[in-house]
């Protein structure tokens, strides 16, 4: 049988054997001989299961992959804080899935006769590495790639490459991020060959001195090599290291070279150099410039033994006076935490989904990610590089079961730093990353001391990002949350959910130190991001706060077909997984297939780089909130609305020379015209994309504005409305009683409480007007499935009986031209009452009031409102705030205007778990057709309203959405309120100004149907 080192996986002080010092000099794409593709497999039960290579391999499977995502029947778990089997560091289960992969391949020519490493980009959690029969070696981390030396074991012709996967390891236990729990080689691998005398590494930093407009470039490298040939004292003569420095066009900045002395007492075989330059241009996420650093290695004859390139960027970090400052700039942190997750592909990510991020968050405006919660693909550092990101650069350390014990066990103390110092030797050379993070909900122990001690030996030049500094303890925060804090192990002040309020205390208080960036705050499950505007009004109006990084990018559901054929986002428990955390994965501001929730829209508009204000009249300013570049790239025009409808527009005066971080005042010729009494106008003001640029196409809206100026507009002499008065009667026939008016009815059924709605025989709605206090609860409102959290409302709405209130008839009578009723709707111990007063009116309308009473012990309320069930009427125009989803803590971005829809786009919303959706806010007036025909509310004041095709009972009901089917009605909901959505599923709860909390409603509305 097969000889497997089966210990080594419970044992964390071993982290590596036989494996390679980390490096961030990847070979280029053409020195490599790949090896992904189609392998041999075989998964056993566990890692003491015997197994037989030369006969027990039965399948295939692609590399790389997560095996949990094909047919070998070991599934994903998804867990947030618990572990996924019994909490007992560092010992796993006895039942462990473990991958046999087999590989055989044959070097390429001119790989013949060099040194041979192999490369394996990512195993998750525990690998060892056979060649031909012998062990090779062994290594730990997830996240990060193990590099072996394979020429002692090679042969001629056909190789042949073993790897064992073991799923579970004590890794694990400072693995336990909030993530699904995948397995397998998930990142490609490689061969690579280097000469007997190579770079073991090389790195490069550039600086940027912006108040002298110089660049400072340090380059530094180590070579290493192959005892054999250099036997017995290694070489016997000196070596030449050549850089060169390079533009984007090619043209040569400037270039050096150094000796590396035999011998390794005088040079131990590394070479440093700094070099002061002219003319460099800085990089920041506005101006991604890079240039390319040729390295070149020459023995003693002027041979060339290695060459690597890396591309470097300029630019200075550094904190001054309670600020993180970028190129000498107080810069904004639009960041968000970002997972690596594919909804096909689980943790193997394509090059193309990376750009597509990227893509996406240049298009919406964020211009910072933390790696949540470990260093990831090599590639997406480049891409960041490239396109300007700011990066915070995660270690692969969460111990959240464990929050406050792994941190101070020495058994854990060499892992724990292995991952810092070799996510810094792998990454250091990317001027993307401005700050180092040791990990995530782990507390804060004298491993992480080691860790730090080991990072600024390494790298002095980028900031620290520690939460746990301020949460050392899981029930304790610690006492620095307002002094200077510890800057060898934390920089800034960075909470977790705290809310908009007590980040305000932070910086008013005078003993605050350090800048504030939240390191997770509003948190984006489900419809969610309700509140952002209260942060950002509070982040750029307070100098000691610079931002943060939402939770997160992207929701972590898994695609899957259910037995129709149905297509659904699976989440946690849907693999059977006996722990697990439900949906609490998906949290991203995209959807699983990465499309954007809506609010991406909202993020997009709070922290857009060109912000409009109203000084009155004709007159605005225009400010530039870029830190480093003119608005050149933009094209800004105004257009002005009466009730939605455009009356004039233009181009806005020349801008493309406002200077950065300054402002601009101008005058509009703003239309001559009139308006009626009861007409609103608006001036709105867009900016979108000149030209294309990389990944923003030509036309992309980036910014805009909007104020009301219906003051500045006189109005018109009423004109006389002339109608022919409707003929109002009304009749009661057994349990029905029938306002009318002209060939429009209401009818009221006694013995069911239903109000159905006709014009003339023709049915509108058998359900139309019911007093409606629910909603589809959101994932903010609680997580289904834990209703029992106590402190989300719908523990309480539940507790109150909310979801499943009776609604009984207290009276009902007809009364000239009038229909009232009162009825009641009982939780468990007591009742909402609603009275409902229709008023035929002599225009052929109708106008509904709605009183509303609340027992003072009743919890605030989802909703004040009223729905019904439409036969037809899907297609739907309203004037109000759109065109994309809106509530009342989540509307900045949704301007006031006329816009179009549909019930069944409505109702193919986005969210893995179905929940209330498609709400618009601040309406005023809402058109719904069907046939030419058209019913048409309006209010006094302005409403909200959702069209979809389920109920909230449905919404509350489904888990999924493929298990809704979609009713043939329209559900319209129109409220006098909505509650807003939050994002108290992990964070602060909703404000109270958003919250449904009075104790008594009046509602007005008035409806009338227009025939074509």
């Amino acid at each position: 049988m097969f000889d497997f080192n089966i210990n080594l996986f419970e044992n964390p002080e071993i982290t590596g054997i036989n494996r390679l010092p980390m490096n961030g000099i990847p070979p280029a794409e053409n020195e490599r001989f790949s090896l992904d593709g189609q392998w041999d497999f075989k998964l056993l039960a566990s890692p003491r299961t015997e197994f037989d290579p030369e006969k027990d391999f039965t399948d295939k499977i692609q590399v790389p992959s997560n095996w949990t995502l094909g047919n070998s029947g070991d599934l994903p778990i998804y867990t947030n804080v618990n572990m996924p089997f019994d909490n007992d560091p560092p010992f796993v289960p006895e039942e462990n899935p473990t991958g046999i992969y087999r590989k055989i391949f044959e070097l390429p020519e001119n790989f013949k006769n060099k040194r041979i490493v192999l490369h394996i980009g990512g195993a998750e959690s525990y690998l060892e590495v056979f060649v031909n029969g012998t062990f090779a070696g062994m290594g730990k981390d997830t996240r990060l790639p193990s590099e072996f030396d394979i020429t002692p074991y090679l042969k001629e012709g056909k190789n042949t490459l073993l790897c064992r996967v073991v799923r579970f390891s004590d890794s694990s236990y400072i693995e336990d991020q909030d993530q699904w729990w995948m397995a397998g080689i998930y990142r490609s691998c490689y061969l690579y060959a280097t000469e007997a005398v190579y770079f073991e590494d090389a790195a490069i930093s550039g600086d940027w001195d912006y108040e002298k407009n110089l660049a400072v470039l340090d380059y530094q490298c180590k070579i290493a090599f192959d005892l054999k040939t250099f036997l017995p004292h290694g070489p016997e003569y000196d070596f030449t290291v050549k850089m060169k420095l390079f533009d984007r066009d090619g043209r040569k900045i400037t270039e050096s070279s150094g000796i590396i002395d035999h011998r390794f007492r005088i040079s131990q075989y590394e070479y440093k150099n700094s070099l002061t330059l002219e003319g460099i241009k800085p990089w920041s996420s506005e101006t991604p410039v890079l240039y390319e650093c040729i390295l070149e290695l020459s023995d003693h004859e002027n041979n060339l033994m290695a060459k690597r390139s890396l591309r470097c960027g300029f630019r200075n970090i550094r904190i001054e006076n309670s600020a993180l400052l970028i190129n000498g700039k107080r810069v904004m942190i639009k960041g968000v935490n970002r997972h690596e997750h594919d909804c096909r592909n689980g943790k193997t990510l394509s090059l193309e989904s990376m750009i597509e991020d990227i893509r996406l968050m240049k298009q919406f405006n964020f211009n910072a990610v933390r790696t949540s919660h470990y260093p990831n693909d090599e590639r997406w550092y480049d891409l960041c590089d490239e396109y300007g990101i700011y990066l915070m650069d995660e270690a692969n350390f969460e111990s959240h079961a464990n929050y406050p014990s792994l941190c101070r066990d020495r058994r854990w103390c060499n892992a724990i730093v292995s991952r810092m110092e070799r996510m810094v030797l792998r990454d250091r050379s990317h001027v993307s990353i401005i700050a180092w993070s040791p990990g995530n909900e782990s507390g804060d122990g004298e491993n992480h001391s080691a860790a730090f001690k080991r990072l600024r030996e390494l790298d002095e030049s980028r900031i620290i990002f520690h939460n746990g500094e301020l949460h050392p303890l899981w029930s304790q925060y610690s006492g620095h949350d307002y002094d200077g804090g510890d800057d060898r192990r934390n920089h800034i002040f960075c909470p977790m959910y705290m809310s908009p309020d007590d980040m305000k205390k932070y910086a008013d208080a005078p003993e605050s130190k350090r800048p504030a960036i939240m390191i997770e705050y509003a948190h984006a499950m489900g419809n969610s991001s309700g509140g952002l505007c209260d942060y950002w009004d509070l982040f750029y109006s307070s100098p000691k706060i610079q931002g943060g990084f939402i939770w997160d990018w992207v929701d972590q559901g898994i695609l899957r077909y259910d037995a129709d054929g149905k297509p659904f986002f699976a989440y946690g428990g849907d693999f059977g997984e006996k722990i697990h955390d439900y949906d609490f994965c998906c949290n991203g501001m995209i959807a699983s297939d990465r499309t954007p929730h809506p609010a991406m829209y909202e993020f997009r508009h709070l922290v857009q780089d060109i912000k409009i204000g109203h000084l009155g009249g004709n007159r605005f300013i225009m400010t530039n909130r870029r830190n480093f570049t003119v608005p050149d790239d933009l094209c800004g025009s105004w257009v002005v609305e009466v009730d939605g409808r455009e009356i004039a527009g233009g181009t806005l005066p020349d801008f493309s020379t406002l200077a950065p971080e300054k402002s601009m005042e101008f005058t509009l010729e703003l239309p001559v015209c009139k308006r009626s009494e009861d007409q609103e106008v608006f001036i709105n003001f867009l900016f979108t994309q000149k030209s294309d640029r990389p990944l923003i196409p030509a036309g992309t809206l980036l910014a805009h504005d909007q104020f009301e100026i219906t003051s500045l507009f006189p109005v018109m002499p009423p004109q006389d409305a002339s109608f022919v008065p409707a003929k109002i009667s009304t009749a009661v026939s057994g349990n029905i009683l029938e306002l009318s008016n002209g060939e429009l009815s209401l009818k009221y059924d006694k013995a069911s409480g239903d109000i159905s709605f006709y014009n003339g025989e023709k049915l509108i709605s058998a359900s139309f007007m019911d007093s409606n206090f629910v909603r589809g609860f959101i994932d903010n409102d609680g997580i289904k499935g834990r209703e029992d959290i106590f402190w989300h409302i719908l523990f309480n709405w539940i507790e109150a009986g909310l979801h499943e209130l009776k609604r009984n008839t207290v009276s009902a009578e007809v009364d000239g031209n009038q229909l009232k009723i009162c009825r009641t709707y009982s939780g468990k111990t007591e009742s909402i009452t609603a009275g409902m007063t229709f008023t035929a009116e002599e225009n052929g309308s109708f106008t509904m009031v709605m009183s509303v009473s609340i027992p003072e012990n009743f919890p605030t309320l989802p909703r004040v409102g009223v729905i019904s069930l439409l036969k037809g009427f899907s297609k739907f125009e309203w004037f109000g705030r759109g065109p994309f989803e809106n509530y009342c803590d989540r509307n900045r971005a949704a301007m006031v205007g006329r816009y179009t829809s549909d019930a069944d786009t409505e109702a193919d919303f986005n969210y893995c778990q179905p929940q209330e959706h498609g709400n618009r806010t601040e309406v005023r007036e809402l058109l719904l057709s069907e046939n030419g025909d058209i019913l048409i509310f309006r209010s006094p004041a302005n409403f909200e309203f959702g069209v979809t095709r389920f109920t909230p009972a449905e919404l509350y009901k489904a888990r999924h959405p493929n298990e809704l089917v979609k009713r043939q009605e329209t559900v319209l909901s129109i409220d006098l309120k909505q509650r807003g959505v939050g994002t108290s599923s992990c964070g602060p709860q909703i404000h109270e100004r958003y919250e449904v909390k009075e104790k008594s409603y009046t509602f007005t509305l008035n409806f009338a149907l227009l025939k074509k």
